[in-house]
């Protein structure tokens, strides 16, 4: 049920982003009350500021399983646990105040993924989004101030916060993260959205609690880049790490051999690992996050639980989560999961295709669950791309000429896939952002969408890429045109009509199936000629601070399955490194840093927006063949506060929150 709520935000409040219709207002901080809507009820507050409100938050409560460690003196009292009391986290549940206890179950397909659901395991940023994304509100930040130029923000901690090991947490881990790891020697770089105009973000500490941002361009969007995942959480906590780094223990490599490391630096990137990412292996490791991992298992089941340090409280006063424990099960046979699911033995699930939904619905009340459709917030279920800058010189000649790409669209019969694929729920249409986006504009869904094998042919001929005898086009270099399409997410019937429908116009197509790990392999090497991958990351506040698919590389600089990652390095090191890119691509990076640097909801913002959209579809760097998709769930009955059909799928389930479900019986 969307609601209509008034929210009073003190004057030190987080800069706060608030949808009011369809306009965005960017301000350093609010003393007055504003008009919220949101999608449900969950929503999230100071203490101070929530009961400045005139609601007064009754004495905490903990968990009923800490009893005996607190009474035993093993433990200490929730009080010496929580920060400072004004600086406590209030969360309103989405549905109602839950109930302590309880362990649920989801699926991941592979050891090295913690699962799209998983993301509901590590909610713990320097700033937090609301379901919907409609506000930014701080989360492990107390607060966060933009300066009126956009040039640095001041962000500061919470009095009191812990680490899940009982340590605090100081303006030191915030710089122990930038000054020690990120892009440190040999150690991995900083996540490009903490490098602004080319130069890495330099952190001035303050005081023991409060540091400033410091950027080298105006940066409107770092409130919402430190709202995200894993570039958004420039923080470690030091006290544990240092044991591993050299510059802070001599016998950081002795112990690095000790434990079977080549090196201290590979030993110190395993034990940091797990901060929000999918790769954890200490389970010793500090974290924030509402479940700490606690076991492996031998088949790969990893078992998270509760954090006896976490930060937030419901509005009763009940520390969160509401769950013990929630357990990650690998399971990677598709029709495994489903029966895992029928069978109730998944407590949320996803990893479904359209095509199971006859199958999801017919089981629901023998597996007491519901089959739940979030409206995709993407122009497409999943996209197409060629590597741009392939090692193979002479593919890489025809992938980028435009035509070719162009031809390549013309040739896919869109709404076959739709009928035989998506059971008709989609929308045949090229990739883009959704209908519903601000940056949509009417031409670009058919853009080139529609099924003329003739236009593709004629554009292929106009290319010099003649059919030999056998029907296959034939490479400038006298050999004949074959394509390598690689499938590492698992669309293969999918993937197998698009090899179809190139093939018929000569461009001889086969799919390669392969784990997430050897395509990733295969990309870097730049050994990937052409490849299916997600289409997400294109909602309008996602995009803006993660335009990874309207700038070189074309996908994450760690996977860039479009390619161009050279190019990216150019651009990042004011063409230090790296090769200078086309005078086309180059034009768009400086479009979309341009872009980047206009405060969100400005008449710029939304111009420049839409020119960036524009000109990446135009360039047809991403083929869709099906969007506004349905994105398919299913959610145990018993597990309560979990999101309903009015959340937008954003980037997986992140607006999920999960430390505020809660099972019934």
């Amino acid at each position: 049920m969307k609601t209509t709520i008034r929210r009073l935000l003190g004057a030190a409040t987080l800069a706060i982003l608030a949808g009011v219709g369809s306009s965005m207002v960017a301000t350093a901080t609010y003393a007055q009350t504003q008009e919220i809507a949101l999608v449900d009820q969950f929503m999230a507050w100071n203490l101070d500021d929530y009961e400045a409100a005139g609601t007064k938050v009754p004495d905490f409560k903990q968990s009923p399983s800490f009893d005996d460690a607190v009474a035993a003196g093993t433990l200490p009292a929730l009080a010496d646990r929580l920060p400072a009391r004004d600086d406590v986290m209030v969360v309103r549940p989405r549905e109602s105040i839950g109930t302590y206890g309880g362990t649920i179950r989801y699926n991941a397909t592979n050891p090295q993924s913690f699962g799209n659901v998983g993301y509901s395991a590590w909610d713990a940023h320097l700033a937090g989004v609301t379901t919907n994304w409609e506000i930014v509100y701080p989360d492990i930040a107390r607060s966060i101030e933009l300066a009126a130029d956009n040039m640095s923000a001041t962000v500061t901690l919470r009095k009191g916060m812990k680490w899940s090991d009982g340590q605090p947490v100081s303006a030191d881990d915030i710089l122990f993260f930038f000054n020690d790891i990120g892009g440190q020697g040999d150690l991995p770089p900083l996540p490009g959205n903490l490098i602004v105009g080319g130069k890495p973000i330099v952190v001035e500490k303050i005081d023991d609690q409060t540091v400033k941002f410091n950027f080298a361009a105006p940066n409107p969007a770092f409130i919402l880049s430190v709202a995200r995942a894993e570039p958004g959480f420039p923080l470690a906590p030091k006290h544990y790490l240092q044991k591993w780094h050299k510059d802070y223990n001599a016998d950081a490599g002795k112990i690095a051999t000790e434990e079977g490391f080549a090196s201290w630096v590979d030993a110190f990137v395993s034990h940091q690992n797990g901060q929000t990412g999918d790769f954890q292996v200490d389970v010793n490791l500090p974290v924030l996050k509402p479940w700490m991992l606690s076991e492996v298992d031998q088949f790969g089941n990893q078992y998270y639980r509760r954090n006896p340090y976490y930060w937030k409280v419901d509005t009763e006063g009940n520390q969160l989560p509401y769950l013990d424990e929630q357990v990650r099960m690998l399971v990677s046979d598709p029709e495994v999961v489903k029966l895992n699911v029928q069978s109730g033995q998944l407590d949320y699930a996803d990893k479904f295709s359209q095509a199971d939904l006859p199958v999801l619905k017919a089981g629901e009340q023998a597996g007491n669950y519901t089959t739940m459709l979030y409206t995709a917030d993407l122009g497409a279920i999943v996209k197409y791309q060629f590597n741009i800058t392939t090692k193979d010189d002479v593919l890489r000649g025809i992938f980028n000429d435009v035509r070719f790409r162009e031809a390549m669209s013309l040739a896919v019969n869109r709404q076959e896939i739709n009928d035989t694929i998506f059971f008709g729920l989609g929308v045949p249409r090229q990739w883009g952002v959704s209908s519903k986006s601000p940056f949509y504009e009417d031409w670009m869904g058919s853009y080139f969408s529609d099924y003329d094998v003739d236009k593709a042919n004629a554009l292929l001929d106009e290319m010099g890429l003649t059919k030999g005898a056998d029907g296959i086009r034939v490479r400038p270099d006298g050999q004949p045109l074959r394509v390598i399409l690689h499938d590492a997410i698992n669309r293969v019937p999918l993937s197998e009509l698009m090899a179809e429908y190139w093939t018929a116009v000569g461009v001889s197509t086969q799919v390669n199936t392969v784990t997430r790990e050897t395509f990733a392999q295969a990309v870097a090497a730049g050994e990937v000629q052409a490849s299916v991958w997600f289409a997400d990351v294109v909602s309008e506040k996602d995009m803006y601070t993660r335009p990874i698919w309207f700038r070189p590389p074309y996908g994450l600089d760690t996977n860039p399955v479009g390619g161009g990652l050279a190019w990216r390095k150019w651009q990042l090191s004011n063409g230090a490194e790296g090769e200078e890119p086309p005078a086309e691509y180059k034009a768009q990076q400086d479009l979309v840093t341009k872009w980047q640097a206009t405060p969100l909801g400005s008449q710029e913002y939304y111009t420049l927006g839409k020119e960036v959209v524009g000109n990446t579809v135009k360039q047809m760097l991403h083929i869709g063949t099906v969007g506004e998709v349905p994105y398919v769930y299913t959610r145990s009955n018993k597990l309560k506060n979990f999101p309903d059909n009015n959340m937008l799928f954003i980037d997986h389930l992140r607006g999920g929150h999960a430390e505020q479900w809660y099972l019934t019986k």
